[in-house]
């Protein structure tokens, strides 16, 4: 994922032309992503599931595992959190702001990556964020007037980051009315949001349309709101269990098994038809036509869901088959309006799903992990052999013969058993029931944590000294930078 603002865009991997028509725009961001199920009628948009009169029900429960926090690859927005003097990290580091055996520091009990920002919540109920706050993603005041100016009234560019950009900070309390117990947190290209013990949503931030237009939502007076500065509960969702962000659109899954989606459509990533007239309708959460869910995740501009049945659904973009269908994939502006089931993954008892820009990724309850979608830039980390580049139903090649899609679910070999996987606009990182990491793909700005700025085909493990004696449980990737976390003396459980 990526922040799409005047100020500050992140470099985009340079793969050359091809004959393929993708819907997914380059960077800057979009100038910054089955059929309908059958059975009951989904909730009406809006309406509040609770007896108003009644005290709200404790219906999620946040993680209380403390982590340690590591990150690499490029922070010159601060997108590390290492502080406004370290722009850098070729490998993992642990950041000390975030480190569980320092009592002064923040605990950390859970983390989701944006495109150039991170938020997490702590052990103590707070929301902490640090990176680009541009467009309100950090949720609080960053304003600094410390900055180097050269002579004509500039910031100096060597000089030092924004020490409340680039340094965790946690979100007053004063944003928030009083006793709201935090459970999640998930974060977008330039918009974040976190889930209460009751079921609320919270958020701040934008989206941006592919014109570069800010929208996030609609303020009491029912006027739309273009950029949300501090936290505001996001009307029309309540009894929400889990929630889940792509580049400019959100999920929210909601204790009967239905879906809730909003922000940004222009890629069918909402997975649902829009009743309004004008663009800013999407920007009321919606049900989709989709039941008994139990799990969401999001690329960059498609979607997916776990139904109870463990059968997997996508919708939205599917220029490189990320959504898993491989009829048109390569061929156009390709998109799913509405959940399709990916029959590959049927039986696969999936139990995590992740995506990037044009990539997907599952893990399985027994560990393996499947890849698919965009294969040129090293994203799927597999070393396909020419037999299978030469098979029509398993890999799709542009008009020059350069393979480019890889259109069914295929495993990764060489890295284990898989507990955990993350997926950035073109790379991915993936941990091992063994607590390691492994990534490979885009690598221009060392987001790979390998010690190097060369892009990778096939996935290798990330070494360091910080990583000795640490089990890893998690990791999270933005558009030029990663996160992963570790616990210790601990092994992971059999889910992600």
């Amino acid at each position: 994922m990526l922040v799409d603002s005047t100020e500050r865009q992140r470099p985009r991997p340079l793969h050359g032309s091809s004959g393929l028509v993708v819907a997914a725009p380059a960077a800057p961001r979009p100038p910054k992503r089955k059929h309908p199920g059958s059975g009951r009628a989904a909730p009406e948009a809006g309406r509040h599931h609770t007896d108003q009169a009644a005290e709200p029900r404790v219906i999620n429960q946040p993680p209380t595992e403390v982590l340690a926090v590591l990150v690499f690859g490029n922070g010159d927005a601060g997108e590390l959190g290492l502080g406004p003097a370290v722009q850098e990290a070729a490998r993992p580091r642990l950041n000390p702001y975030l480190n569980p055996d320092d009592p002064s520091a923040l605990r950390v009990v859970q983390i989701a990556c944006g495109g150039m920002h991170t938020v997490a919540l702590t052990e103590d109920n707070r929301i902490v964020t640090w990176g680009v706050n541009d467009n309100g993603a950090l949720g609080r005041e960053t304003a600094w007037v410390g900055a180097l100016r050269d002579v004509d009234g500039d910031p100096e560019e060597d000089g030092e980051l924004n020490p409340l950009e680039a340094t965790p900070s946690p979100i007053p309390s004063s944003a928030f009315p009083p006793g709201l117990r935090f459970t999640q947190v998930a974060a977008g290209d330039s918009c974040s949001f976190a889930l209460t013990a009751t079921g609320d949503v919270y958020g701040w931030g934008t989206f941006k349309d592919p014109q570069g237009n800010e929208r996030f939502g609609y303020d009491v007076r029912g006027q739309v709101v273009d950029r949300q500065s501090t936290p505001a509960p996001v009307p029309g969702l309540s009894r929400i269990t889990q929630i889940a962000c792509g580049a400019n659109h959100a999920l929210a899954l909601d204790v009967d098994g239905v879906v809730w989606s909003w922000g940004c459509n222009e890629q069918a990533q909402l997975g649902r038809r829009l009743s309004g007239r004008h663009a800013t309708d999407s920007l009321t959460p919606g049900p989709v036509q989709i039941r008994d869910v139990k799990y969401v995740a999001c690329g960059d501009y498609h979607s997916l869901a776990i139904d109870k049945k463990d059968q997997v659904w996508a919708w939205g973009l599917n220029s490189f088959g990320e959504a898993g269908y491989a009829k048109g994939a390569g061929t156009g502006d390709v998109v799913l309006p509405f959940p399709m089931k990916v029959p590959a993954l049927r039986g696969k008892s999936v139990v995590c799903l992740a995506g990037g820009s044009h990539h997907s990724a599952a893990v399985t309850a027994d560990g393996q992990c499947l890849v698919w979608g965009r294969l040129d830039g090293g994203q799927l980390g597999i070393a396909f052999s020419p037999d299978t580049l030469r098979d029509a139903k398993r890999i799709r090649s542009d008009e020059r013969g350069k393979p480019r899609i890889c259109l069914q679910p295929t495993p990764v070999p060489g890295i284990g058993r898989v507990y955990h996987v993350a997926c950035g606009s073109d790379h991915t990182i993936f941990i091992t029931r063994e607590g390691t990491a492994y990534a490979t793909g885009f690598n221009a700005q060392g987001q790979l944590g390998l010690g190097h700025e060369d892009d990778v085909e096939v996935a290798q493990l990330i070494k360091g000294k910080a990583l000795q004696g640490r089990m890893l449980v998690w990791a999270g990737a933005g558009g030029q930078f990663s996160v992963i976390a570790a616990r210790r003396n601990a092994k992971p459980d059999a889910v992600c």
